[in-house]
């Protein structure tokens, strides 16, 4: 709640209800009338410390570092020749049922002291020479599909009892079987060890084989009593001591460490086993062309996230839908013990019909499962024990969140969903189970639109944790900056898909930047307090070319933003509302600020009205970014001009009015704004303040568009820069051209000839080559007889200007800022920054903008005729009713004195209010 999320907090959806659950055997039951509910034995993921069977979706893949063990297994019936096997999980080798070999490598016989060992070639010479040390020959070579069928010895054949049985009842077992899907030669030694009892990979093999998965562990990884001398050991726990058993057994030919992706169990984080085990599955392998259809017809942002979605469906697996566990919705599956026959329940009003035990109000277990059904065979259908899977309760809240089918108004009314917003970890997850669960239950997708964005990490791009010390608190920052500045900060930060190194500096930039949001509403009920101003009274106004950029800005925000919201970029969204307010309060009001002082009413009504209007279009827009902001500001806002609508949130989205669009316009001001920043830089350069005027500003600019934009606002340019002559012109010709070549790109890309090429360049007509240079974009020298091209990137280029001016570059051209001045310049100089000083006095009396002051200067009587001329500038600037010039210390006693030194000469400032 306190980061703005927009919920319905006071009617949530909760699993657990008697209606959700409901919602959930409804699909259930819906999967069983389609023939797409099943129960096989499958290899599962299996986590022994949440003691339950887990999907793909339910794991995450960790870097560790694990035993990669060679073992040797003699070839049955043959002295002295074995496979060399390599596998990652010593644990699973109990288990072993045969071994793969790829039918289209290429495999060797090769003699390894006195032995002959069976690899892959061209793993021979990286695991016998580099790995075990050994030098060998190569007797034979033949193709991995000659080996199918061979024979080996199990190092354990005669310690485990099922290897015989197994082998009676399938000679495939324990012999070498074909796979092209899973072995490659990027390491161990081209033979790959098979579990179909502990592998989902190994599990497809033997399955294509018919070889039955073999897996003895229980629901803690515990080897069971019929594992002989195994029983008690642990999975993965114990993989020494089955490296320890191999060794004692003479199979173990190395032992060496490998770093690789494992999988380890979403809620708990520890490395899963493999178990063989009885589970409901949807079936959905054979619907995946349906569901990439689908997929098809969603709009995905970034197309990253469509891209890995699909990458997912094209590889989709029938979901295991049940989990060993006691706290979840119970599976609505009754099966009778003795016959098997089973029930599908699909809601509680159905279980009435087929039972003769009172339903309990809460349908989790223990309770439910007093409930039993007869059977036709004379017995009772029991429920079974498992529950489903909690992503099953993600899967369905597109209608369970609707109370459907229970209730269908709002499922009709709403679904699918126009959109949904997640992490990128859901591709396997929520994104998954909601297109699958919707696909069975419906045939379609439950949703329109997926924006998809990353996850936080600290400011060097590493993820937060405990250990590393690095874990910033949402709660923190929202207690310093508040919880629209995080919102701020965190929706912009990022592109969608990607991760957020998450930076205070960025966080205190936007944390800044709302408060000239703030600033800017203040500025508003200031001048409409002072002048007496409502903008919604206001019958006449008289915009001009502020007025008129700012309300096309304005609407251009609102057609972009809009457009932005719709195609679901939300990331560009918070920068294009952020750049509309600080071009209101950076450009507009800087433009139309002595009219808020000393216009006439009729120019602060326009203000107040154009002011009034951008800034409600600035709160609609970023309402959904920074909800308690706008509302703030629209509150104050609303109580000062008797504003009808309740709240900001209440309000349509705007939309813009093309009239008022001038693109040409908002094109002139950003070109305008580019010249008045350079010559601002020149200005600097120039030491000269921004109060004391200039004679002249020559702008050089190549391009005819660019340069026409500055003509047409140059009486602006000319104001804001406050320079007196503005000229544009193609090529100033008292500059001139300075091109160097840059060494420290020559040297390491032409080695010794860059001192050759240096020393060209030095003998060489500079006019010619800069001819060349800026009309071809590269010149060519002829550097002992061979010829040598150099391109503007190997040249630092710049113009450069005549002493008596100052020069600042622009993204299309150069401007040229006369520094000569003169007695007239000064002058109006001091007068403004007399005004400046006389405006802050003012502030540190406590008057107001209306009150009216007595204003009396004194100062050298040399001075005094050149200042006479912007006496009455001051008087109406500083809201002086009367104003005199005194050369003494006048008789009259005042309120408020000042001593004020303005470079060399000093004024002193006597007033009182009036």
């Amino acid at each position: 709640k306190r980061l703005g999320i927009w919920m319905d907090w006071g009617n949530p959806y909760t699993p657990l209800t008697q209606q959700f659950i409901e919602g959930e055997w409804w699909l259930i039951r819906k999967a069983h009338e389609q023939g797409r509910l099943y129960q096989g034995l499958r290899v599962m993921h299996w986590c022994p410390y949440c003691v339950t069977s887990l999907s793909k979706h339910n794991l995450e893949y960790q870097n560790i570092r694990d035993d990669s063990i060679y073992l040797k297994f003699p070839v049955r019936a043959r002295k002295n020749e074995f496979l060399i096997v390599w596998t990652t999980t010593p644990w699973t080798i109990p288990f072993n049922l045969g071994v793969m070999v790829h039918p289209e490598l290429a495999y060797v016989r090769a003699e390894v002291d006195g032995e002959t060992w069976i690899v892959a070639k061209e793993l021979a010479q990286e695991f016998i020479k580099g790995i075990h040390g050994k030098d060998y020959k190569v007797l034979e070579e033949m193709k991995g599909e000659s080996l199918k069928g061979l024979a080996y010895i199990h190092p354990f054949e005669e310690e485990i009892d099922y290897f015989r049985k197994a082998r009676q009842e399938n000679p495939k077992v324990h012999t070498i079987v074909l796979s092209s899907e899973y072995v490659t030669t990027a390491q161990g030694t081209g033979l790959v060890h098979m579990s179909p009892g502990s592998g989902p990979e190994d599990y497809e093999i033997g399955h294509r084989e018919g070889i039955v998965p073999f897996n003895e562990l229980d629901e803690y990884a515990t080897f069971r009593e019929s594992m002989g001398r195994f029983a008690g050991l642990v999975a993965r726990k114990d993989d020494k001591k089955f490296v320890e058993a191999l060794k004692e057994k003479g199979s173990l030919v190395e032992v060496t460490k490998v770093t690789h992706d494992y999988p380890h169990c979403e809620r708990c984080h520890r490395p899963v086993v493999f178990r063989t085990t009885a589970q409901w599955f949807f079936k959905v392998e054979d619907l995946r062309e349906k569901i990439i259809k689908l997929n098809n017809e969603i709009y995905w942002v970034p197309q990253a996230a469509y891209n890995a979605f699909n990458s997912w469906l094209e590889n989709l697996r029938d979901n295991s839908i049940t989990r060993q566990r006691y706290w979840g919705t119970p599976v609505p599956i009754w099966q009778c013990p003795g016959c098997g026959k089973y029930s599908v329940i699909g809601s509680v009003a159905d279980l009435k019909k087929l039972t003769k035990d009172s339903i309990p109000e809460n349908l989790h277990l223990p309770w439910i499962d007093k409930v039993t059904i007869p059977c036709g065979c004379g017995s009772k259908q029991k429920r079974i024990p498992d529950i489903l899977d909690v992503w099953i309760d993600a899967g369905t809240v597109s209608w369970t969140s609707l109370g459907y089918p229970q209730k269908k108004e709002l499922f009709e009314r709403l679904y699918p969903a126009d959109f949904i917003l997640e992490g990128k970890d859901q591709i396997r997850g929520w994104f998954n189970l909601l297109m699958v669960c919707s696909v069975l239950a419906f045939g379609n997708a439950s949703f329109k639109a997926v924006y998809m964005h990353g996850f936080i990490q600290d400011y060097k791009g590493r993820k937060m944790s405990k250990s590393l010390g690095n874990i910033i608190s949402p709660h923190e920052v929202m207690d310093e900056y508040g919880a629209d500045t995080l919102r701020y900060a965190l929706i912009s930060g990022a592109n969608p898909g990607l991760d957020l190194n998450y930076n205070q500096k960025d966080v205190q930039l936007r944390f800044r930047n709302l408060n000239i949001l703030w600033n800017l509403h203040n500025f508003l009920l200031d001048l409409c307090g002072t002048n007496g101003i409502n903008p919604l009274k206001i019958q006449k106004s008289r915009p001009e070319l502020p007025e008129r950029y700012i309300v096309s800005k304005s609407n251009s925000a609102v057609k972009a933003v809009t457009e932005k919201f719709e195609k679901y970029l939300l990331n560009e969204i918070p920068n294009d509302v952020e750049e509309l307010f600080l071009e209101i309060s950076r450009t507009y009001i800087h433009l139309v600020r002595d009219k808020t002082g000393v216009g006439t009413e009729l120019e602060k009504a326009t203000v107040a009205k154009t002011l009034f209007d951008s800034l409600l279009a600035v709160l609609k827009l970023c309402a959904p970014v920074i909800p308690y902001t706008s509302e703030a500001v629209y509150q104050n806002l609303r109580q000062k001009f008797s504003l009808k609508e309740e709240s900001i949130h209440l309000f349509d989205w705007p939309k813009p009015v093309e009239s008022l669009i001038d693109t040409q316009l908002e094109t002139d001001m950003r070109h305008a704004q580019a010249v008045i920043q350079a010559v601002l830089n020149a200005r600097e350069k120039a030491n000269r303040g921004l109060r004391w005027p200039m004679r002249e500003v020559i702008v050089e600019c190549k391009d005819e568009n660019v340069g026409k934009s500055v003509e047409k606002l140059s009486e602006l340019i000319k104001t804001q820069t406050n320079v007196k002559m503005l000229s544009v012109q193609k090529e100033f010709s008292r500059a001139r051209t300075v091109m160097n070549a840059d060494f420290s790109r020559l040297g390491p890309e032409f080695g010794a000839m860059a001192q050759k090429i240096m020393a060209k360049l030095t003998i060489t007509n500079t006019d010619r080559l800069k001819d060349e240079l800026q009309s071809q974009g590269r010149i060519e020298l002829n550097i002992d007889g061979k010829p040598v091209v150099l391109t503007k990137d190997y040249f630092e280029i710049a113009r450069e200007a005549p002493s008596d001016m100052f020069i600042a570059d622009f993204p299309n051209g150069t401007v040229f800022l006369n520094a000569r001045t003169s007695e007239e310049l000064e002058a109006e100089g001091f007068a403004r920054e007399l005004m400046r000083r006389i405006q802050s006095l003012r502030k540190k009396a406590g008057l107001s903008k209306a009150d009216a002051v007595r204003l009396v200067i004194e100062m050298d009587k040399d001075f005094m005729p050149r200042l006479e001329s912007h006496k009455a500038g001051i008087q109406e600037k500083v809201g002086a009713k009367e104003i005199s010039f005194s050369i003494s210390d006048p008789q009259k006693q005042f309120e408020h004195r000042s001593e004020e030194k303005i470079r060399d000469k000093v004024f002193f400032v006597y007033f009182s209010k009036l």
